[in-house]
């Protein structure tokens, strides 16, 4: 089998490359075609020569006015991929990590040389192209009907696209719709955690991992503390930056917070954010919005029970008060009620979340992905 990737998106984040390296593990010939604006950007995230059957195609292509006329980014790409077929033997199967982005090509390729393929559904495809570029989503039919398979990281996008979508177009795509999550850096399965955590309902830690904006929610989490400090001894660590900090701090003096907020800033270092993590009880993240949240696997894999967002994210994977609890992020009372209920029944809640955390590998998310490419 040999699969190729329009990752336009490769430079920006690593899963890709997670994704790339296991998939050529198992043996499959991957040609990864990224486009990129400068040449200074080319070979980034590249997988060592060691990984024979990668071959990577980087090519300085993009322009600002591309996103204002997509066809001509679609064709511009379409032809240099032209290219690398002339030089290569045939391909098997396109892999585009976008609708938009990358699916668009997909399809003009699979409309000249019947090549079949698969598609993913990312955050930009939902929030901002299908939201604002209006004269653009019979094309995304188009693409959507003509893939062999749609893919999407979580329950919520699959569940949020196919309402958005016309009545026509859902009953032709429901059944080629499947939900691969993304999977956590091994760092965090290597790092054994041997046995469940303890909660010492004398000291109870909630932890907070994200930007400090509107999105993240962290006021909201902090109203929480407000109310549970009054019956537990409670205090939270914060790790993040973002747009809110100096108002986030402000609220923590207004609510009479100050020792019982931890502040550690933006930390880059897996070591240092583990060893806070261990240091923690569980892990409070209401948002909004959330595309995944691979920082609540995280969490989980550490043993943290887990309050998330109803609807959103990691919802759908797992039954509620399994790892923790799904909430209504403008709900103060229900948070406070899922905190609580998780430390009722703490101990094996924490469990669960060891257990569950597992099935986040790469070695998993990439045989689910090679299921899909010999099917």
């Amino acid at each position: 089998m040999k699969v190729l990737h329009l990752c336009s998106y490769y430079i920006g984040n690593k899963l890709y490359s997670n994704m790339f390296k296991q998939i050529s593990l198992e043996g499959h010939d991957q040609e990864v075609f990224i486009p990129v604006r400068k040449k200074e950007q080319i070979g980034i995230n590249q997988l060592s020569k060691e990984y024979k059957n990668v071959s990577y195609y980087y090519r300085p292509i993009l322009k600002k006015y591309h996103r204002l006329f997509y066809l001509r980014k679609v064709n511009k790409q379409k032809n240099e991929i032209k290219k690398i077929l002339q030089s290569k033997c045939s391909i098997d199967l396109v892999h585009a990590h976008t609708v938009y982005s990358d699916g668009g090509t997909a399809y003009e390729l699979y409309k000249d040389y019947g090549i079949e393929y698969i598609v993913n559904v990312r955050n930009t495809d939902l929030n901002w192209f299908y939201k604002y570029l209006f004269h653009l989503r019979p094309y995304m039919y188009k693409i959507l009907t003509n893939a062999k398979f749609i893919v999407f990281i979580s329950h919520s996008y699959k569940d949020k696209l196919l309402s958005m979508l016309p009545f026509n177009v859902v009953n032709k795509i429901k059944n080629k719709c499947i939900v691969i999550p993304n999977g956590i850096d091994n760092y965090w399965h290597r790092s054994k955690l041997l046995k469940p955590k303890n909660l010492d309902s004398k000291n109870i830690k909630l932890l907070f991992i994200g930007n400090l904006n509107k999105n993240k929610n962290i006021k909201k989490v902090l109203e929480v503390l407000n109310i549970l400090k009054i019956n537990y001894d409670m205090t939270l660590d914060i790790i993040g930056n973002g747009p809110q900090l100096k108002s986030v701090k402000d609220y923590i003096k207004k609510l009479g917070l100050t020792s019982n907020v931890f502040y550690h800033g933006y930390l880059n270092e897996r070591e240092k954010i583990l060893e806070i993590m261990d240091n923690c009880d569980i892990f409070v993240m209401p948002s909004h919005r959330e595309t995944f949240g691979l920082v609540y696997i995280e969490a989980m894999s550490r043993g943290l029970p887990v309050v998330y967002t109803k609807g959103q994210g990691i919802d759908g994977f797992f039954e509620e008060g399994e790892i923790g609890y799904p909430v209504d992020p403008a709900e103060t009372n229900a948070i406070v009620t899922a905190i609580e209920n998780i430390i009722m029944n703490y101990s094996n809640i924490s469990k669960n979340c060891i257990v569950n955390s597992k099935a986040f590998n790469w070695s998993s998310v990439s045989n689910e992905y090679i299921k899909l490419y010999n099917k």
